[in-house]
């Protein structure tokens, strides 16, 4: 099982009860993957670079990279709205700097492509087939099905599906699947997360934990609860 997690993360992680004998222990292999730095980092843990504007791929070294395309201020205009493209041109740029891409785009961007769009975000994301057109361009595929994660059967539908999408795209792709300690400033349980996992543990590689808190990237976040994460990596863990 993989799990994914922003160099923020796994700092705050280190700072709870139990956070250093998780990433001492169970944490500490090449299944942890940490996008950014952090001076907890596992030392057999997977460093990847991370980006939200395909056009500094060619500024980030050889290896992983996390290329996180939103509707916010980090991400240009043009690449919000025509995503599948900028995920195109992220691929052939990656092609020539040995870089292979996790692709993380967030179904926010059903704005940019559509302003006008006013229904149901997860539904047309999945009518628009943003997953399975961006597949091909990427090695692993995240998921942000974050906000829905504290109904666990919605989460597991909205999962189920982008993978199908994600698989009919690119059937090499990893995928893995988004949770978050306080999605959009929400409190959620680590009982609730703990449920996700089991009701789509077989459908994906893996899982990226987000640990957010209130700042530029989310301004409604809140403040950040690190403890729900090692909660739920203790659980599943051991």
């Amino acid at each position: 099982m993989i799990w994914l997690f922003a160099g923020s993360s796994i700092t705050k992680l280190a700072l709870v009860a139990g956070g250093v004998a998780l990433l001492a222990g169970p944490l500490n292999g090449n299944q942890t993957w940490v996008a950014g730095q952090s001076r907890y980092m596992p030392p057999k843990a997977i460093r990847l670079a991370s980006t939200a504007n395909v056009n500094r791929l060619h500024r980030l070294p050889n290896g992983g990279v996390v290329v996180d395309l939103e509707c916010w201020p980090m991400t240009p205009k043009a690449q919000q709205r025509h995503p599948v493209a900028a995920y195109r041109k992220a691929a052939i740029l990656a092609a020539k700097r040995r870089q292979w891409l996790v692709g993380t785009p967030a179904t926010d961007l059903v704005h940019s492509v559509d302003p006008a769009y006013r229904g149901k975000l997860y539904s047309e994301f999945l009518r628009l087939d943003l997953a399975g057109r961006i597949a091909p361009f990427v090695s692993v595929y995240e998921i942000q099905a974050q906000g829905l994660e504290r109904n666990p059967a919605r989460y597991a539908w909205f999962v189920r599906q982008v993978a199908a999408q994600v698989h009919a795209g690119n059937p090499r792709a990893s995928i893995l699947a988004g949770l978050s300690t306080n999605p959009g400033g929400h409190a959620v349980s680590s009982a609730v997360l703990v449920r996700d996992v089991v009701e789509t543990k077989g459908v994906v590689n893996g899982y990226e934990i987000n640990i957010p808190q209130a700042g530029r990237s989310c301004p409604s976040c809140g403040t950040a609860r690190p403890e729900v994460a090692a909660q739920l990596l203790r659980k599943e863990l051991g």
